[in-house]
């Protein structure tokens, strides 16, 4: 169910900042319509991600982690970073 949500978020975004980018309200009149769909669509996304991921951290179950590099791989360039909330890591690959 929440897959569906999230796709119609993201739906809805698309299209507020399609409506917004194209300008149709000057040439309709459908008033605030794009912001409307823009800020509904980003009120859905985030109850969804809310709802759905299973970190303490409110902050990181919408997306918002604070990572810090605690490492380096055996590869060159590969990086590993770890999040001071939540501690989930995730391995970089930085090009210089």
């Amino acid at each position: 169910m929440f897959s569906k949500v999230k796709f119609i978020a993201s739906t809805a975004i698309l299209t507020g900042l399609v409506l917004f980018l194209a300008k149709v309200d000057e040439t309709f009149n459908i008033y605030n319509a794009p912001f409307i769909l823009i800020i509904a669509g980003l009120i859905l996304l985030i109850i969804s991600s809310l709802a759905t991921n299973k970190e303490k951290s409110l902050l990181c179950r919408i997306g918002l982690h604070r990572f810090e590099q605690v490492g380096r791989d055996n590869e060159a360039a590969l990086f590993v970073y770890r999040c001071k909330r939540c501690g989930q890591e995730k391995n970089v690959i930085k090009a210089f």
